[in-house]
């Protein structure tokens, strides 16, 4: 690209890339850094960042470390800055970028953040995988499974059954029995079960 005099500069600006172009340039970028290493993720990216602010401000060589309100941005480039940088990376960018990250490096260590390869067993994972199992299962295939009312007090949205309730009403618990009242219950069961005959 052609060095732009800084007056000049709101007059010419680099062609974007659009629609499909820019999603397979976006995934390629991934594909590109997943197969780096952190260091060299991070010198790749501080890469990105310089030739997309070369390209919006027209300047040749800046300093990594200098503030992007010393090279000349100014709230109309660095909103065209955000969005070549959403087009690279396909992240969803604010339009504060530049003043929250106010360096190159700053910039990049923030787009290393946003495009790090996530671990692929990681704990997250697995609860995102758990989630998106319960979500697709219809309520009654777990009511019918018996599951409803174990997931719900596990989720703390419904009090676990008192103890004493789970024998029937009136019943002690099978523990706090002494062996004549263990006897006495079964007893009682049997009578019932002839009755019912």
């Amino acid at each position: 690209a052609a060095r732009v005099a800084p007056l000049l500069r709101s007059l010419v600006r680099a062609p974007r890339r659009t629609g499909p172009g820019a999603a397979a340039a976006a995934s390629a970028l991934r594909r590109e850094l997943a197969g780096l290493a952190p260091e060299e993720r991070g010198e790749r990216l501080l890469e990105l960042v310089r030739d997309e602010a070369r390209a919006v401000l027209g300047i040749e060589e800046f300093d990594d470390d200098l503030p992007f309100k010393d090279l000349g941005f100014d709230s109309l480039t660095a909103v065209e800055f955000r969005n070549r940088l959403n087009e690279a990376t396909g992240l969803r960018l604010t339009a504060t970028l530049v003043f929250d990250h106010p360096t190159p490096t700053a910039l990049a260590g923030h787009l290393a953040d946003g495009l790090a390869p996530r671990p692929v067993d990681g704990p997250r994972e697995e609860e995102d995988t758990v989630r998106a199992a319960l979500a697709a299962l219809p309520v009654a295939r777990l009511r019918e499974a018996g599951l409803l009312d174990s997931l719900l007090e596990l989720a703390g949205l419904r009090p676990a059954p008192e103890p004493a309730a789970a024998g029937g009403p009136g019943r002690a618990s099978i523990d706090a029995m002494d062996a004549e009242g263990l006897i006495n219950m079964a007893l009682d069961d049997l009578v019932g079960d002839d009755d019912a005959l």
